[in-house]
Protein backbone atom coordinates (compact mmCIF):
# COMPACT_ATOMS: atom_id res chain seq x y z
CA UNK A 1 0.00 0.00 0.00
CA UNK A 2 2.96 2.35 0.99
CA UNK A 3 5.97 3.25 -1.34
CA UNK A 4 7.90 3.37 1.82
CA UNK A 5 8.23 -0.21 1.51
CA UNK A 6 10.41 -0.37 -1.43
CA UNK A 7 10.86 2.98 -2.50
CA UNK A 8 14.34 3.50 -0.73
CA UNK A 9 17.70 3.02 -1.94
CA UNK A 10 20.06 0.06 -1.45
CA UNK A 11 22.67 -0.07 1.02
CA UNK A 12 25.16 -2.69 1.94
CA UNK A 13 23.90 -4.63 4.88
CA UNK A 14 26.90 -4.38 6.98
CA UNK A 15 26.78 -0.61 7.16
CA UNK A 16 23.16 -0.30 8.00
CA UNK A 17 23.61 -3.10 10.94
CA UNK A 18 26.46 -0.76 12.44
CA UNK A 19 24.72 2.64 11.41
CA UNK A 20 21.78 1.59 13.17
CA UNK A 21 23.69 0.84 16.57
CA UNK A 22 22.33 -2.40 17.23
CA UNK A 23 23.63 -5.05 19.42
CA UNK A 24 22.89 -8.20 19.67
CA UNK A 25 21.04 -9.28 22.93
CA UNK A 26 20.30 -12.49 24.98
CA UNK A 27 16.56 -12.18 25.80
CA UNK A 28 15.35 -12.65 29.08
CA UNK A 29 15.11 -16.51 29.67
CA UNK A 30 10.99 -17.23 29.84
CA UNK A 31 9.95 -18.78 33.29
CA UNK A 32 6.58 -20.38 31.62
CA UNK A 33 6.33 -21.00 28.17
CA UNK A 34 9.41 -20.94 26.11
CA UNK A 35 7.47 -20.60 22.64
CA UNK A 36 5.78 -17.43 23.08
CA UNK A 37 7.27 -14.35 20.99
CA UNK A 38 8.12 -12.84 23.78
CA UNK A 39 9.93 -15.54 25.25
CA UNK A 40 11.79 -16.04 22.06
CA UNK A 41 12.62 -12.08 20.50
CA UNK A 42 11.93 -10.19 23.69
CA UNK A 43 10.43 -6.79 23.68
CA UNK A 44 9.00 -6.80 20.09
CA UNK A 45 8.88 -3.48 20.09
CA UNK A 46 12.58 -3.13 20.19
CA UNK A 47 13.56 -5.93 17.83
CA UNK A 48 16.28 -5.49 15.16
CA UNK A 49 14.91 -7.43 12.42
CA UNK A 50 18.12 -7.16 10.47
CA UNK A 51 19.70 -9.15 12.91
CA UNK A 52 17.66 -11.85 11.98
CA UNK A 53 18.97 -11.95 8.55
CA UNK A 54 22.48 -13.74 7.45
CA UNK A 55 23.68 -12.34 3.91
CA UNK A 56 25.91 -15.51 3.73
CA UNK A 57 23.16 -18.06 3.68
CA UNK A 58 21.75 -16.15 0.40
CA UNK A 59 24.90 -16.27 -1.57
CA UNK A 60 24.12 -19.04 -3.59
CA UNK A 61 21.50 -17.04 -4.80
CA UNK A 62 23.23 -14.28 -5.83
CA UNK A 63 24.61 -10.85 -4.62
CA UNK A 64 22.70 -9.33 -1.58
CA UNK A 65 22.32 -6.07 -0.69
CA UNK A 66 20.08 -4.10 2.09
CA UNK A 67 17.09 -2.67 0.27
CA UNK A 68 17.30 0.16 3.10
CA UNK A 69 15.31 0.73 6.14
CA UNK A 70 11.42 0.91 5.15
CA UNK A 71 9.82 -0.60 8.31
CA UNK A 72 10.26 -0.42 12.34
CA UNK A 73 8.85 -4.33 11.85
CA UNK A 74 10.79 -6.29 8.87
CA UNK A 75 14.45 -5.97 7.01
CA UNK A 76 14.17 -6.02 3.82
CA UNK A 77 17.13 -7.64 1.40
CA UNK A 78 17.20 -7.30 -2.27
CA UNK A 79 18.78 -10.66 -3.82
CA UNK A 80 20.03 -10.61 -7.56
CA UNK A 81 18.97 -14.44 -8.68
CA UNK A 82 20.57 -15.54 -12.30
CA UNK A 83 18.76 -14.61 -15.40
CA UNK A 84 18.58 -10.96 -14.57
CA UNK A 85 15.77 -11.69 -11.81
CA UNK A 86 15.36 -9.45 -8.75
CA UNK A 87 13.66 -10.90 -5.68
CA UNK A 88 12.69 -9.30 -2.22
CA UNK A 89 13.58 -10.80 1.07
CA UNK A 90 11.31 -9.68 3.98
CA UNK A 91 12.38 -11.03 7.44
CA UNK A 92 10.55 -10.69 10.85
CA UNK A 93 7.17 -8.65 10.63
CA UNK A 94 5.07 -10.16 13.40
CA UNK A 95 0.99 -11.47 12.43
CA UNK A 96 -1.60 -12.45 15.02
CA UNK A 97 -2.70 -15.67 13.63
CA UNK A 98 -5.38 -18.35 13.98
CA UNK A 99 -3.13 -21.36 15.41
CA UNK A 100 -5.65 -23.61 13.73
CA UNK A 101 -6.27 -21.77 10.58
CA UNK A 102 -2.62 -20.40 10.28
CA UNK A 103 -1.55 -23.52 8.30
CA UNK A 104 -4.29 -23.73 5.91
CA UNK A 105 -3.44 -27.32 4.79
CA UNK A 106 0.15 -26.73 4.13
CA UNK A 107 3.09 -28.25 5.37
CA UNK A 108 4.06 -27.64 9.37
CA UNK A 109 7.68 -28.56 10.63
CA UNK A 110 8.39 -28.86 14.21
CA UNK A 111 11.34 -26.90 15.62
CA UNK A 112 11.89 -26.83 19.07
CA UNK A 113 9.57 -24.69 21.06
CA UNK A 114 7.82 -23.16 17.58
CA UNK A 115 6.62 -24.57 14.04
CA UNK A 116 7.56 -23.35 10.69
CA UNK A 117 4.44 -23.33 7.80
CA UNK A 118 5.69 -23.42 4.70
CA UNK A 119 2.92 -21.27 2.48
CA UNK A 120 1.91 -23.00 -0.79
CA UNK A 121 3.80 -20.62 -3.74
CA UNK A 122 1.67 -18.12 -5.62
CA UNK A 123 2.69 -16.58 -8.51
CA UNK A 124 6.38 -14.36 -7.99
CA UNK A 125 5.65 -15.05 -4.00
CA UNK A 126 6.78 -17.82 -1.52
CA UNK A 127 7.00 -17.62 2.54
CA UNK A 128 7.43 -19.19 5.39
CA UNK A 129 5.62 -18.34 8.79
CA UNK A 130 7.48 -19.06 12.43
CA UNK A 131 4.82 -20.07 14.85
CA UNK A 132 5.15 -18.90 17.92
CA UNK A 133 2.64 -20.30 21.19
CA UNK A 134 0.74 -17.16 21.78
CA UNK A 135 -1.15 -17.13 18.18
CA UNK A 136 1.86 -14.54 16.79
CA UNK A 137 3.55 -15.26 13.40
CA UNK A 138 6.80 -13.95 12.14
CA UNK A 139 6.88 -14.04 8.48
CA UNK A 140 9.60 -14.55 6.00
CA UNK A 141 8.42 -13.87 2.66
CA UNK A 142 10.53 -13.50 -1.06
CA UNK A 143 8.57 -12.05 -3.82
CA UNK A 144 10.29 -11.15 -7.28
CA UNK A 145 10.68 -7.46 -8.54
CA UNK A 146 11.47 -8.19 -11.57
CA UNK A 147 11.46 -10.99 -14.34
CA UNK A 148 9.15 -14.14 -14.86
CA UNK A 149 7.77 -16.21 -12.17
CA UNK A 150 10.23 -19.30 -11.52
CA UNK A 151 10.57 -22.28 -8.77
CA UNK A 152 13.71 -20.32 -7.05
CA UNK A 153 11.69 -18.37 -4.43
CA UNK A 154 10.50 -20.79 -2.37
CA UNK A 155 14.33 -21.47 -1.63
CA UNK A 156 15.08 -18.21 -1.07
CA UNK A 157 12.50 -18.20 1.45
CA UNK A 158 13.32 -21.05 3.05
CA UNK A 159 16.89 -20.08 3.56
CA UNK A 160 15.63 -16.61 5.05
CA UNK A 161 13.24 -18.46 7.54
CA UNK A 162 16.40 -21.41 8.49
CA UNK A 163 19.15 -18.21 8.74
CA UNK A 164 16.55 -16.51 11.37
CA UNK A 165 16.01 -19.53 13.24
CA UNK A 166 19.70 -20.20 13.69
CA UNK A 167 19.49 -16.91 15.10
CA UNK A 168 16.53 -17.60 17.56
CA UNK A 169 17.79 -20.79 18.17
CA UNK A 170 21.36 -19.36 19.33
CA UNK A 171 19.42 -16.32 21.21
CA UNK A 172 21.49 -13.99 18.96
CA UNK A 173 18.09 -11.45 18.28
CA UNK A 174 19.46 -7.78 18.64
CA UNK A 175 17.49 -5.16 19.85
CA UNK A 176 17.58 -1.39 18.75
CA UNK A 177 17.80 1.05 21.44
CA UNK A 178 15.61 4.04 21.16
CA UNK A 179 15.16 7.81 22.67
CA UNK A 180 12.41 8.21 25.64
CA UNK A 181 10.38 10.23 22.90
CA UNK A 182 10.78 7.66 20.41
CA UNK A 183 7.62 6.75 18.26
CA UNK A 184 8.78 2.45 18.99
CA UNK A 185 7.87 2.98 21.86
CA UNK A 186 4.74 4.47 22.21
CA UNK A 187 0.99 2.57 21.32
CA UNK A 188 -0.40 3.95 17.88
CA UNK A 189 -4.02 2.87 18.75
CA UNK A 190 -3.83 5.16 21.65
CA UNK A 191 -2.74 8.25 19.86
CA UNK A 192 -5.63 7.81 17.21
CA UNK A 193 -8.51 10.06 18.29
CA UNK A 194 -11.16 7.51 17.65
CA UNK A 195 -13.98 10.03 17.31
CA UNK A 196 -12.26 11.31 14.40
CA UNK A 197 -12.12 7.21 12.86
CA UNK A 198 -16.10 7.22 13.61
CA UNK A 199 -16.45 10.40 11.32
CA UNK A 200 -15.81 8.70 8.25
CA UNK A 201 -18.50 6.16 6.81
CA UNK A 202 -18.58 2.27 7.48
CA UNK A 203 -16.49 2.96 10.94
CA UNK A 204 -18.97 4.86 13.13
CA UNK A 205 -18.54 1.03 14.75
CA UNK A 206 -14.70 0.70 14.63
CA UNK A 207 -12.30 -0.30 17.34
CA UNK A 208 -8.64 -0.63 17.20
CA UNK A 209 -6.98 -4.07 16.34
CA UNK A 210 -3.33 -3.69 17.50
CA UNK A 211 -0.55 -5.45 15.85
CA UNK A 212 1.96 -7.92 17.99
CA UNK A 213 4.95 -5.68 17.38
CA UNK A 214 2.75 -2.38 18.65
CA UNK A 215 3.69 -0.57 15.80
CA UNK A 216 0.63 -0.61 13.77
CA UNK A 217 -2.94 -0.16 14.71
CA UNK A 218 -5.95 -1.18 12.31
CA UNK A 219 -9.10 0.10 12.51
CA UNK A 220 -12.03 -1.60 9.85
CA UNK A 221 -11.22 -4.27 8.20
CA UNK A 222 -8.14 -4.63 5.31
CA UNK A 223 -9.72 -5.77 2.85
CA UNK A 224 -10.21 -4.19 -1.00
CA UNK A 225 -14.13 -3.52 -0.45
CA UNK A 226 -13.62 -2.00 3.67
CA UNK A 227 -13.17 1.92 4.46
CA UNK A 228 -10.53 1.55 7.14
CA UNK A 229 -7.91 3.61 8.59
CA UNK A 230 -4.36 2.45 9.20
CA UNK A 231 -1.72 4.05 11.22
CA UNK A 232 1.89 2.69 11.65
CA UNK A 233 5.56 4.20 13.10
CA UNK A 234 8.00 3.23 10.62
CA UNK A 235 11.18 4.77 9.69
CA UNK A 236 13.15 6.03 6.47
CA UNK A 237 13.56 8.58 4.18
CA UNK A 238 11.78 11.82 5.56
CA UNK A 239 8.37 12.42 3.91
CA UNK A 240 8.56 13.33 0.55
CA UNK A 241 6.01 15.05 -2.31
CA UNK A 242 6.46 12.44 -4.86
CA UNK A 243 3.66 13.37 -7.23
CA UNK A 244 0.98 15.97 -8.37
CA UNK A 245 -1.10 13.92 -5.83
CA UNK A 246 0.92 14.79 -3.51
CA UNK A 247 1.47 18.09 -1.31
CA UNK A 248 2.96 19.40 1.88
CA UNK A 249 0.92 20.52 4.55
CA UNK A 250 0.85 21.80 7.74
CA UNK A 251 -1.54 19.97 10.22
CA UNK A 252 -1.30 20.48 14.15
CA UNK A 253 1.68 22.51 14.09
CA UNK A 254 3.75 19.13 12.04
CA UNK A 255 4.96 19.41 8.44
CA UNK A 256 3.23 16.89 6.97
CA UNK A 257 2.91 15.40 2.91
CA UNK A 258 -0.55 14.44 1.88
CA UNK A 259 -1.02 11.62 -0.60
CA UNK A 260 -3.27 10.20 -2.89
CA UNK A 261 -2.12 6.77 -3.02
CA UNK A 262 -0.20 6.07 -6.77
CA UNK A 263 -1.27 9.81 -7.31
CA UNK A 264 -4.66 8.86 -9.35
CA UNK A 265 -7.44 10.91 -7.82
CA UNK A 266 -9.64 7.96 -8.83
CA UNK A 267 -8.17 5.46 -6.14
CA UNK A 268 -10.28 6.38 -2.99
CA UNK A 269 -6.43 6.19 -0.85
CA UNK A 270 -4.69 8.71 0.74
CA UNK A 271 -1.54 8.70 3.66
CA UNK A 272 -0.82 11.51 5.86
CA UNK A 273 3.02 11.25 6.71
CA UNK A 274 5.10 13.27 9.37
CA UNK A 275 8.83 12.72 10.60
CA UNK A 276 9.55 12.59 13.73
CA UNK A 277 13.03 12.17 15.81
CA UNK A 278 16.05 10.96 13.71
CA UNK A 279 16.56 7.11 13.10
CA UNK A 280 19.66 5.05 13.37
CA UNK A 281 22.95 7.10 11.57
CA UNK A 282 22.37 10.55 12.11
CA UNK A 283 24.56 11.02 8.55
CA UNK A 284 22.24 8.95 6.75
CA UNK A 285 19.38 11.32 7.27
CA UNK A 286 17.07 8.77 8.02
CA UNK A 287 13.68 10.36 10.47
CA UNK A 288 11.15 7.94 12.47
CA UNK A 289 7.94 8.23 10.61
CA UNK A 290 4.03 8.42 11.84
CA UNK A 291 1.84 7.32 8.80
CA UNK A 292 -2.16 7.64 8.85
CA UNK A 293 -3.53 5.47 5.55
CA UNK A 294 -7.63 5.92 5.55
CA UNK A 295 -8.99 3.93 2.58
CA UNK A 296 -12.75 4.86 1.32
CA UNK A 297 -14.15 2.01 -1.30
CA UNK A 298 -16.49 3.48 -3.51
CA UNK A 299 -15.90 7.35 -3.07
CA UNK A 300 -12.62 9.73 -4.21
CA UNK A 301 -9.12 10.09 -3.53
CA UNK A 302 -9.66 14.02 -2.46
CA UNK A 303 -12.12 12.52 -0.60
CA UNK A 304 -10.59 10.04 1.26
CA UNK A 305 -7.82 13.02 1.97
CA UNK A 306 -9.92 15.13 3.59
CA UNK A 307 -10.80 12.19 6.15
CA UNK A 308 -7.33 11.52 6.50
CA UNK A 309 -6.63 15.27 7.41
CA UNK A 310 -8.98 15.38 10.29
CA UNK A 311 -8.12 11.76 11.60
CA UNK A 312 -4.19 13.41 11.41
CA UNK A 313 -5.27 16.78 12.85
CA UNK A 314 -6.79 15.05 16.13
CA UNK A 315 -3.98 12.66 15.94
CA UNK A 316 -0.71 14.50 15.60
CA UNK A 317 -1.34 15.66 19.05
CA UNK A 318 -1.04 12.76 20.59
CA UNK A 319 2.80 11.98 19.54
CA UNK A 320 5.59 12.34 21.15
CA UNK A 321 7.31 15.79 21.16
CA UNK A 322 9.96 15.89 18.64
Amino acid sequence: MSSRRRLPALVILALVLFATGCTPTRPPQPEGDPGTSQAVLGDPRTVDPCTLTDPMALRDFGEVENAGTVSLDYCLLHVQLGGGQLAQLAVGQLERVDPGRAANGDPVVPHGPVRVVQDAPLPGHCARQVLFTDSVAMQVSADLLVGEPGPGLCSVAQAGADAALKVLDEHRVGHRSFPPNSLALTDPCAEVDLAAVRRIPGLEQAEPQGSPARHQCLWGREAADAPRVQFQHTAGDPPKVLHQGASEQQIAGRRSVVSIVGGDPRLPLCSVETGHVPFGDPASGQVEVAMLVVAMPGRSGPEACDHARDVAAATWPHLPRA
